[in-house]
This record gives structure tokens, sequence and C-alpha cells, in this order.
């Protein structure tokens, strides 16, 4: 599904479009432009109604965020949830120590994001899988090196990008290849999930693609590298797996913002 768009102008739905985002203290990214790829968190509090000075509050701005909007007046608000970004251009009125007071705008831009949109881990934000149909042997120079007593960190896959509607795993390693094949189906794998317990997951193995590249090493000799992926299909997910993937991928969407 093609990202829409969807302009909102009448001024007493954008008022309460505001409030609610505020009344759920949803956390927004500030930009100093439209196309920067610096964002500044936040979180929306309240709405400032009285007087001719309306506004809405943004607070639990860092003191890095704070310095680098200083000087500034126009800036970007967004509003970023599983399946809609909220957008709007803003003047800051007032500043304090971590937060800021902006105009409320005449216009909202509503995005409709792709059904399943992907969020790609970073080193800091990292996610890998478990098969059941996959167990690393000691033996086996084919996959992951691993030392006897961290025989379950051996059998970590890892995850490139996620979605609602599945994964795309990434190794080095073949010895998958072994095991998985188009439209094979584990009922018994496990997400981990940073700070989470681990869940239990149904995949459906959809695509594999091997990927060579030529690497040049610190000494100036090229080496190639082969690295391994699969995408794979979430299957009869429960409410509780969805929550949690859901909270991850909030994660990545804020990843980066100062």
């Amino acid at each position: 599904m093609e990202e829409s768009q969807l302009k909102i102008s009448n001024a007493e739905r954008i008022a309460r479009i505001l409030r609610r985002i505020c009344q759920a203290s949803l956390q927004v990214m500030i930009r100093t432009d439209a196309a920067s790829s610096v964002a500044i968190k936040g979180r929306a509090v309240n709405l400032i109604m009285d007087g001719t000075a309306k506004g809405m509050r943004i607070s639990n701005v860092s003191e890095k965020g704070m310095a680098h909007l200083l000087g500034l007046t126009d800036i970007y608000v967004e509003f970023i949830m599983m399946s809609t970004k909220v957008m709007f251009t803003a003047r800051i009125l007032l500043r304090e120590q971590s937060s800021v007071v902006v105009t409320i705008p005449d216009e909202l831009v509503s995005i409709e994001r792709r059904k399943n949109a992907r969020y790609f881990t970073t080193p800091d934000l990292s996610a890998f899988l478990t098969f059941s149909l996959f167990r690393p042997a000691n033996d086996d120079i084919t996959a992951a090196p691993y030392f006897l007593h961290y025989r379950d960190v051996g059998a970590l896959v890892s995850l490139s990008d996620l979605s609602l509607g599945g994964v795309c795993a990434c190794t080095r390693f073949p010895s998958l290849n072994a095991v998985l094949r188009r439209g094979m189906i584990d009922d018994g794998a496990t997400l981990h999930l940073p700070m989470q317990a681990p869940i239990p997951v149904a995949l459906e193995v959809r695509w594999f693609k091997k990927i060579r590249e030529h690497i040049k090493a610190s000494d100036g000799t090229m080496r190639s590298q082969r690295t391994y992926k699969y995408g794979l299909e979430f299957k009869g997910q429960n409410e509780s797996v969805q929550i949690a993937i859901r909270q991850f991928l909030q994660q990545l969407s804020q990843a980066g913002a100062i």
C-alpha cells in the first residue's frame, strides 16, 4: 500500500487531534526543516488555549536538543505512530528549561504509511531470532563460532529490519541454508527484542538471497564477503506479540533522535 496524505485545516478538528495527542502524552519529533536528518525528541503535554498566544507545550527536550533549537523560530513537528504520521509547521513561542511552547498550526498533514513499513535495526537497538529447526553444532565450520557454555548465543540470528508483518534475518554463515527452505514454517521460533522476554513466534520462509560483496581491508587488499538474508513472514500473531513488536518498532522509529 502506497503512502497517502490527508490535509486537515478545520481549526476545531486540529485542536481536538492535538488535545488527544497531549492527553496520551505522545512522543514527538522536532526537526529544523522537513528534510533534516536530525530529530529532537520531546513529549506533547498540554494545549494552552487562554489568551491570544495559543500554543502546545512540548516537554522532555534534552539539553542537547534545546541547544540545537537555539536561535531558531520555525520548526517541523511530527507525531509518528505505527500506521499514521501527523506533521505540521510551527513557530516557537516560548522556551523553558527543558520544554518549548509552539504555535497551534493552521493545517495538519496526516500521512497514512505503508501497511507493513519496515524499520531497520541499529547497533544500539538490535534484535535476533532463534529457530526451533536449527541448532549449531560446535564442529560445524559453516556456523557461527561459540564457546560450548554459550551454545544458545551461537543459535542467535541477527535481524536487519522488522515490520508488523515479518522480519529480514541476516547472517554471514551458510549453515542455515541446510535447514531453511522457501515455504517452510517454523512454529517454534523465538524473537529476541531488547529489554523484553523472549517471544514465541511462528514464521514462514518467503524468500532467500545470497549477497557477495568486495570489501577493502585496512592493508589495502580486497576480500570477498558473503551475506545470507532470509525474508520471514509472521504467522498467526496474538495480541501480546503485536504489542511487543509495536513497542520495538516505535523505538526504532525514534532511533538517532537527540
